[in-house]
């Protein structure tokens, strides 16, 4: 079974900001690839919103709706992400020091996470306006849940991780 690979905190931050410092450092090996298969396991930066219309009940004409709202803002995700990880590439292979195309690119990572967020932010409005008072007031219970569960996961995580 082959191992799932995680990067060093410190060797991400480095090629975050363009250093180079860890460049040629491996990732660490740690847990099978199993632990993400496991129940509750929703992968990275998925879930949210997914989660929450999972548990509002949708009608059907609802999904429907959501499912349309959702595909006509899919193509401008997918551009987004898309310039997002180039512009991170050029970024991590870009010295800080210089200046002119560093700048360019930092502030077109800037942008770009500007953009990503307000499509989100309206993606989430459009959605809103398909749910009836009743889901709609159901939202913040939810998301207040969700929250609750990711801080005892952190908790139980950091009990079991940190020394004694």
């Amino acid at each position: 079974m082959a191992a799932s690979r995680h990067v060093v905190p410190g060797i991400a931050l480095a090629l975050c900001v363009g250093g180079a410092a860890f460049a040629d450092t491996p990732a660490i090996d740690t847990a099978p690839a199993a632990t993400a298969a496991a129940p509750g396991w929703h992968g990275h930066r998925r879930g949210g919103l997914r989660q929450v219309l999972a548990k509002l009940n949708l009608t059907a004409d609802q999904q429907a709706q959501v499912k349309s709202i959702l595909a006509q803002a899919k193509p401008q995700f997918q551009a987004l992400m898309a310039s997002g990880r180039a512009t991170h590439e050029a970024l991590s292979t870009t010295a800080p020091t210089d200046h002119p195309a560093y700048d360019s690119l930092l502030a077109a990572s800037k942008a770009n996470a500007a953009s990503r967020l307000q499509l989100r932010s309206d993606v989430w409005a459009q959605v809103y306006t398909v749910l009836t008072p009743a889901q709609q007031a159901e939202v913040p219970v939810f998301v207040a849940a969700q929250k609750a569960a990711r801080d005892a996961r952190r908790a139980a995580w950091r009990n079991a991780h940190t020394p004694s």
